[in-house]
């Protein structure tokens, strides 16, 4: 459900950024072929760009948990503790709060879609009780309605005026025909059900039935009409009915600006260079919202999904990219090491040789541990043989990981700095007696942390 809401949001901001650029570099230019294909691309980048690799970092980042040589116990045991992540009341009733957003969401769109469709059921419907006549390349169609429209190959004419139609008219109606405008506005209706919250997509529907005008209008006048004729009828069709979005109508709000557009001189093909602004934004769009996907492989891992993408933490910490190199229990000291990385013995609990993955620090439980350099959460939570865990991700690949945790003074996806207490020393998981097991990683593969430790 977050994953809905955030690729919702971001979908409306991209398209929303796009049709700002049209507005205000290209509406007014006299390319309306140009505009109304850039105008119906705007809303398929925009539903792609999201999806761009690396947007959903809590989906599609995954973070190999590895099992260390020490505590191998999660190789032979085969009920393995169900990951639970650290939940607060305020995340439980801001998770309550946004699923009544997607709710209340959910059912404006049904809403919106139903209207929709009901409206093209009655034109549906309409269209049959009514007299249809077959003609070059579409069909009139003399219906009970107040204006002269079209829907894909018909036109509708009231049954008023079928002697009284202006060929004209007619002509401007057969261009939306022709120029199938009526899959354009389809398109639009629904995607407008989808982000009805977005009052920029109005303006958008707006906009391309303004082009679809612009192009009619032209179409016609390219028949031979002459200009001044043609404006004098709309001059005569000045009276503003609220048109239904699904249809192409002749009698348009928008008069001022079809007269603008025909008279206006042809834009010079040098201002095709300002569409350039729109691939640019595009571009920078999908650098902005894709990131790499880093995971680590071992056929004798664990393997957990995580929030964390490594990246996010170095877009943070930028300028912070020393490795680990503190203590990891405060006021400890080398002497306290009992245990080093890549000694063999044998585990009193498992009866089984295995390589040190860490080193083994003796302390007294409850005794603080801090973190060795700036980093973010990406783990902290009780994993099994591992007892209570945390795992930092660091700048430059760096990862640390400290085992057998008595509590928390964290959280997972806090930000923390070198030096602040994230834990307390316990007897958690498949350990012996109080202490910490810690480790560090570079490029997921386990370094010696005394290599680290200045």
């Amino acid at each position: 459900m977050t994953n809905l809401f955030l690729y919702i949001i971001q979908t409306a901001f991209i398209f929303s950024v796009l049709y700002i650029l049209f507005v205000l570099f290209l509406k007014q230019l006299t390319f309306h072929h140009l505009n109304r294909i850039i105008l119906l691309l705007l809303l398929p980048i925009s539903l792609l760009i999201p999806l761009t690799k690396g947007i959903f970092p809590s989906s599609f980042s995954d973070v190999i948990i590895e099992v260390p040589l020490f505590d191998q116990v999660a190789m032979i045991n085969t009920d393995i503790v169900d990951i639970q992540d650290i939940k607060t009341n305020d995340i439980n009733s801001s998770f309550n709060y946004l699923g009544i957003l997607i709710t209340i969401y959910l059912i404006v769109v049904a809403i919106y879609l139903l209207r929709f469709f009901l409206t093209a059921k009655n034109l549906f419907l309409l269209k049959r009780r009514s007299f249809t006549k077959k003609e070059n390349g579409y069909k009139l169609v003399i219906a009970d309605v107040a204006n002269i429209f079209s829907y894909f190959d018909s036109i509708f004419i009231p049954k008023q005026k079928i002697k009284t139609y202006d060929e004209y008219v007619l002509a401007h109606e057969r261009m939306h025909i022709k120029l199938k405008h009526s899959i354009d506005v389809i398109i639009t209706e629904i995607y407008i059900a989808f982000f009805w919250f977005n009052p920029l997509s109005y303006l958008y529907r707006k906009s391309l039935k303004s082009v679809h005008e612009f192009q009619a209008d032209k179409g016609v006048l390219q028949k031979g009409v002459k200009t001044s004729d043609y404006m004098q009828l709309l001059m005569q069709t000045l009276e503003v009915q609220k048109p239904n979005n699904l249809y192409n109508y002749f009698k348009q709000p928008i008069l001022k600006q079809r007269v603008i557009m025909m008279t206006k001189p042809k834009s010079n093909n040098l201002a095709k260079l300002k569409y350039s602004i729109l691939l640019l934004m595009c571009i920078f769009l999908i650098s902005a919202f894709t990131k790499p996907n880093i995971s680590n492989k071992n056929s004798n891992d664990i393997e957990f999904v995580t929030i964390l993408n490594v990246l996010d933490a170095c877009d943070i910490l930028e300028d912070e990219t020393l490795p680990p190199s503190l203590f990891p229990v405060q006021n400890g000291t080398k002497e306290n090491i009992t245990s080093h990385f890549g000694v063999k013995r044998k585990h009193p609990k498992i009866n089984k040789g295995v390589a040190h993955g860490g080193i083994d620090i003796r302390a007294t439980p409850g005794t603080p541990v801090i973190a060795t350099a700036d980093g973010i959460i990406s783990k902290a939570s009780l994993e099994g043989d591992w007892g209570n865990l945390i795992i930092i991700s660091h700048a430059d690949d760096h990862e640390t990981w400290y085992a057998h945790l008595q509590g928390f003074n964290i959280k997972k996806e806090q930000s923390v700095k070198k030096g602040d207490i994230i834990g307390y020393v316990g007897n958690t998981g498949l350990s012996t007696g109080p202490h910490l097991h810690y480790e560090v990683k570079y490029k997921g593969k386990r370094v010696n942390p005394l290599d680290y430790i200045n």
